[in-house]
């Protein structure tokens, strides 16, 4: 499904755009829609067979407990967590297969899809640069709170129905 219609995509890209808003890390965003489409790739000719939303949700985890402990992560640390998500956010994602659809449909969807990635997480990544300066930013330390509890939620709901 679409990235912004599925609850662990959405919890990983809050996690993602709030940390990177946290670290003052806006301007390495040009790497995110190269990253996600690298993902799209790999997921087209299934070079990668992990259980990605496993991943993902472990990812937003990491994002929303490093949002809560505000540390100063290193560039590098930022940019491999960066282009990490965004992988994983493209092996995550594919378009619904419908008969007849042809392919430069699958491609506009998947350019689309990054695209709409990128565009919500530079919005959310501005929005939490901005609150980081109130109240000692607080206010993220919260949203990171709580981003880490769905994360956690939504594994134990995962692993609840696989027993």
């Amino acid at each position: 499904m679409h990235p912004l219609q599925t609850p662990a995509h959405l919890i990983l890209i809050l996690g993602l755009a709030f940390l990177l808003g946290q670290q003052k890390q806006i301007k390495n965003l040009l790497l995110l829609p190269f990253a996600v489409l690298a993902g799209f790739v790999f997921n087209h000719y299934s070079l990668l067979s992990w259980n990605t939303e496993l991943i993902l949700l472990v990812t937003a985890l990491i994002c929303g407990l490093l949002l809560v402990l505000r540390l100063n992560l290193p560039k590098p640390i930022t940019i491999i967590l960066l282009i990490f998500c965004g992988i994983i956010l493209g092996l995550d994602s594919s378009p619904v297969m419908i008969p007849g659809l042809g392919t430069n449909s699958i491609i506009s969807w998947r350019l689309g899809a990054a695209i709409t990635i990128n565009i919500a997480i530079v919005v959310l990544s501005l929005f939490a640069y901005f609150l980081n300066h109130y109240w000692n930013g607080i206010i993220l330390r919260v949203a990171g709170s709580w981003i880490a509890t769905s994360a956690i939620f939504v594994l134990t709901l995962l692993f609840a129905g696989k027993s």
